[in-house]
């Protein structure tokens, strides 16, 4: 059944910084009563789509794989070519000897990256351990830790070493790493939410600079560390090398166990 046009259509959004770009649009009200917003940690936004509770998502990329049916919004995703610093295993340990690992209970595609890390580096898995966010917490329970977002780029414990994933992820494939991207469901009017949301792209990816006071505000970290972040570690085009990239992890997901005979990316521009 197609969409009701005259009902907004309900978006779930992330409220990290590394979303900012893609969401500010939504947060300045340029599409009025076009849209009804809910802002989530990357889990609910893709658990919201599965059970129906919204009709477009920006979601973790291992995501699409486990929710049927969805279409990916072209040319858009969060991703990284090396450093992305957002997303972090801080260890007591040498990698190799790390046993336990508490995951970030609101990550999905950095927990199935640590578990394809793992499996490329040692062909083994530590012990999972899913926890709240909170590093001394983390690391009291688990030799190492997850920790992904905003939480990953405030001061973390300096008695452990960091190892960015995108940069892991590089080093073994020589591709960005893409994290998250848009989703919607195919009854909806697919051409009109894709330019919807490349508007919003292209409208907030400018206001980074023009708007840092507010935002430096918003998230209390230094001017100059967010602008290395979207100058240097994180972009937003989903290319070639993205697409390719998707389909290695997939590959290798499938693999570690994590999912079942990877399903093409559908793309929302391809019709249905």
């Amino acid at each position: 059944m197609l969409h009701d046009t005259s009902i907004p259509v309900r978006f779930s959004i992330i409220d990290y910084l590394n979303a900012l770009p893609l969401n500010m649009a939504f947060k300045d009200g340029i599409f009025g009563d076009e849209v009804n917003l809910h802002f989530d940690f990357p889990s609910q936004c893709a658990d919201n789509l599965a059970s129906n509770r919204c009709d477009v998502g920006l979601i973790s990329s291992i995501e699409y794989q486990r929710i049927p049916h969805l279409l990916v919004a072209p040319h858009i995703c969060i991703a990284s070519r090396r450093e992305v610093r957002s997303v972090l295993i801080l260890t007591k340990k040498p990698l190799a000897e790390v046993h336990t690992l508490a995951l970030d209970r609101f990550s999905r595609s950095s927990a199935a990256l640590v578990q394809v890390i793992f499996h490329l580096r040692f062909g083994r898995q530590p012990r999972f351990l899913t926890m709240s966010p909170r590093p001394e917490a983390m690391l009291a329970e688990a030799d190492a830790a997850l920790i992904i977002g905003d939480a990953a780029l405030r001061p973390l414990p300096e008695d452990v070493a960091k190892i960015d994933l995108a940069a892991e992820w590089f080093q073994r494939t020589g591709l960005p790493f893409v994290f998250a991207f848009w989703t919607m469901r195919p009854n909806l009017p697919t051409d009109k939410i894709s330019a919807m949301l490349l508007k919003a792209k292209n409208y907030g990816l400018p206001q980074i600079e023009q708007r840092m006071p507010e935002i430096r505000a918003r998230w209390d970290f230094p001017a100059e560390e967010i602008q290395h972040y979207f100058r240097h570690n994180i972009h937003y085009d989903l290319g070639d090398e993205e697409r390719e990239s998707l389909q290695r992890f997939y590959r290798y997901a499938e693999e570690v166990g994590l999912i079942k005979h990877p399903r093409p990316l559908r793309w929302a521009d391809e019709g249905r």
